[in-house]
C-alpha cells in the first residue's frame, strides 16, 4: 500500500497531465487518488471532505471554478486571484436587494393587516345589526333571570 498523503498523490496526478485549460474535476481526482492509494469507496467517502479542505488550503493547487483543479504554477496570478473587494461589493448589493425585498414584504404585511382589521370592523358592525333586530336583548345580558 502506498504511504503518500492524498495531497501528494493529487499533486502527482495533476503534474502528470496538463490540466491548465479545463482542470481536473474534483470527483475524477478523488477517484484516481482512491485507485492509487488502494482505498475502498467507504474510506474514500469518509476522507473526501477533509481532503477537499486540505486541497483548498494547500498553496500548490488552485481551483479553476466549477470544482475543477490544477497546479497554481501553471496559472498567472491575475487568472486565479479573487479580488475580495469585488466579493464584498457583490455582497453589499445583495444585502441592499434583500433589505429592499424585506421592506416590500413589510409594506405588504402592513397593508394586509390593515385590510384584515377593516374586515373585522365590518364584521362587528353586521353583528351589532343583529342585536338591533332584537330590541329585548342586551350585550350585558348574561342570560340569567336572577334578581338581586
Amino acid at each position: 500500500m502506498n504511504k503518500k498523503s492524498m495531497l501528494d498523490v493529487a499533486f502527482d496526478i495533476i503534474s502528470e497531465k496538463d490540466y491548465s485549460k479545463n482542470g481536473i474535476a474534483f470527483a475524477d481526482l478523488l477517484e484516481e487518488i482512491g485507485r492509487r492509494l488502494e482505498m475502498t469507496e467507504e474510506e474514500l467517502c469518509k476522507k473526501a471532505s477533509n481532503f477537499y479542505t486540505d486541497l483548498l488550503r494547500d498553496g500548490r493547487f488552485v481551483t479553476l471554478g466549477e470544482n475543477t483543479w490544477d497546479l497554481r504554477t501553471r496559472h498567472k496570478f491575475e487568472q486565479v486571484h479573487i479580488d475580495m473587494n469585488e466579493i464584498y461589493r457583490e455582497e453589499e448589493e445583495n444585502t441592499i436587494n434583500e433589505d429592499s425585498n424585506d421592506a416590500t414584504v413589510e409594506q405588504n404585511t402592513d397593508l394586509y393587516d390593515k385590510m384584515l382589521e377593516e374586515s373585522r370592523d365590518d364584521d362587528c358592525i353586521s353583528d351589532d345589526d343583529d342585536y338591533l333586530d332584537n330590541p329585548g336583548f342586551s350585550i350585558n345580558d348574561s342570560g340569567d333571570d336572577k334578581e338581586d
